[in-house]
């Protein structure tokens, strides 16, 4: 019996031992899988191009940071919006209730180029890219709210094509 019960509690401190290092190792790795992932599916979900130098994500605290990021024009080689850094901070009990909440957005030295062609601007390719396609009013909607946006020295372009 005492062999049985010695047996049990080998198998339950290995398992521990096993998920606690598994979620160590994810911690270590989440900001390299973050950027791998933000360059993989980028244009899947956002219609453009996103690379960054490396990012910065802490699942505890909500904070991710994106350094040296490009955001290129829809199917172009063109840069729509670029930067020293990018960072938010997330709610991220409030992720898990489908309720996306950003409380500060923060741009460092961004530098935008903003085109409109007739009545559309070039970033309006972006929100229809985000926006979906066949919504479904059964479920209860999410939501997405930025509460503040903080830019610093920024530079903003503007071009009219009409």
């Amino acid at each position: 019996m005492k062999i049985a019960n010695t047996k049990f509690k080998k198998a339950i401190i290995i398992s521990l031992a096993v998920i606690i290092l598994a979620v160590v190792l994810v911690i270590l790795f989440i900001s390299p899988i973050t950027k791998y992932l933000v360059e993989k599916y980028d244009e899947k979900y956002t219609g453009r191009q996103i690379t960054m130098s490396w990012a910065y994500v802490n699942p505890f605290t909500g904070y991710v940071y994106f350094s040296n990021y490009k955001i290129y024009e829809e199917k172009s080689d063109s840069i729509a919006l670029s930067g020293a850094g990018l960072s938010g901070n997330f709610k991220t009990l409030k992720i898990l209730s489908g309720n996306y909440e950003i409380n500060e957005l923060a741009f460092d030295h961004p530098i935008w180029f903003i085109s409109q062609d007739k009545k559309d601007f070039n970033f309006m390719s972006f929100i229809k890219a985000l926006t979906p396609k066949n919504p479904d009013t059964t479920k209860s909607p999410s939501s997405f709210n930025i509460l503040k946006i903080k830019i610093k020295n920024g530079e903003f372009h503007y071009l009219q094509k009409e």
